[in-house]
């Protein structure tokens, strides 16, 4: 089970196997406001540094902000009160249950509250483990579907002013050695079928949340170990659990990179399938602070495309984002 603890940092288990991190990740996709993205900390105990990301998408225009500062040493030690940078700031305000994120830059801010609407959900649970595992990778990995509400104010362009931002959400938390490794002198050449990564969407209906990781290459073996290829769960009235099994059918445009559209295969907890098509895209972005100890490289190009969803076998509609990722990234180098 996750522990309320959890919401806060944690201490690199070996401080020799490099750099140690925890990562919050929290989207908006708010269809009415036209604003979509994700809102990123990745907080290093054991470097003793934090960076802030916002990677929004502002009626259709990419607006993305990062800083990068030293951690407190009263951060790194126990729960915080709050996690900042001077421009943005992390609260949790209720373990488990309620996180506000305010943020206050040059061309837009926000103060939002991000409350869940289902129980956050351990990957650990994930049957056959947690897909994400392994002695170098994940110390601990929960989602969570969430609401999310406040305001944003936009300080530019062709619609400047307040808006309000009341739309479904979602969350996780990672503590992780993920970008500690060394990578290659030169990156391999791969083909198309080789450079499709990991997919994760997010399929927020009117009452229930769906939510997977799996591999869009069916050839793609599971890079760690003993970990299964597939993992995610569901959320409804009966809490989170974890589903059976996941595949993802993706269609790119000409660049290799953007996605079209997605068609995902789940297979839920009592053995039911269902078919989840994209309709609509609102907004795609990148997730650009990949990155190791090196801030030139980045390491990972994460996508993250913003959709309505559609269930084929009833009809059901929603919205979220369809994370993806392409390898290896390019340009490698961002400076």
């Amino acid at each position: 089970m996750v522990d309320p603890r959890d919401e806060y940092l944690h201490h690199a288990p070996d401080v020799e196997k490099g750099l140690w991190s925890d990562n919050f990740w929290l989207s908006i996709c708010d269809r009415e406001a036209d604003v979509f993205g994700v809102n990123h900390v990745h907080a290093s105990t054991n470097r003793g540094y934090a960076r802030f990301s916002t990677m929004l998408v502002i009626d259709g225009v990419p607006m993305p902000w990062a800083n990068k500062v030293a951690l407190p040493e009263d951060v790194r030690t126990g729960p915080f009160a709050r996690l900042g940078e001077g421009h943005m700031t992390y609260t949790v305000v209720k373990p488990l249950e309620e996180i506000r994120l305010t943020y206050d830059g040059p061309r837009y801010g926000f103060d939002l509250t991000y409350r869940g609407r289902f129980p956050v959900f351990d990957y650990r649970d994930c049957l056959g483990g947690n897909p994400l595992s392994g002695a170098m990778y994940y110390g601990g990995h929960y989602e969570q579907g969430l609401h999310c509400r406040g305001e944003l104010e936009v300080r530019g362009g062709p619609r400047p002013g307040r808006r309000t931002i009341d739309s479904f959400a979602h969350r996780d938390h990672s503590w992780t050695y993920r970008f500690s490794r060394e990578t290659p002198w030169e990156l391999p050449a791969v083909t198309r079928q080789e450079s499709l990564g990991h997919f994760w969407p997010s399929v927020q209906l009117a009452d229930k949340h769906l939510n997977a990781f799996g591999w869009m290459n069916p050839d793609f073996a599971a890079p760690i170990p003993g970990a299964p290829k597939a993992g995610g769960f569901l959320s409804d009235a009966r809490g989170s659990r974890p589903i059976r099994d996941c595949t993802c059918e993706v269609r790119l445009e000409d660049d290799g990179r953007t996605a079209m559209s997605f068609r995902y295969r789940f297979t839920l907890p009592d053995g039911e399938v269902v078919h989840v098509r994209s309709g609509r895209k609102y907004a795609q972005t990148v997730n650009g602070l990949m990155r190791g100890e090196n801030d030139a490289e980045c390491t990972m190009d994460c996508y993250e495309a913003f959709f309505d969803f559609e269930v084929e076998e009833t009809g059901e509609r929603g919205y979220g984002c369809a994370e993806y990722s392409i390898m290896p990234p390019f340009p490698r180098w961002r400076y």
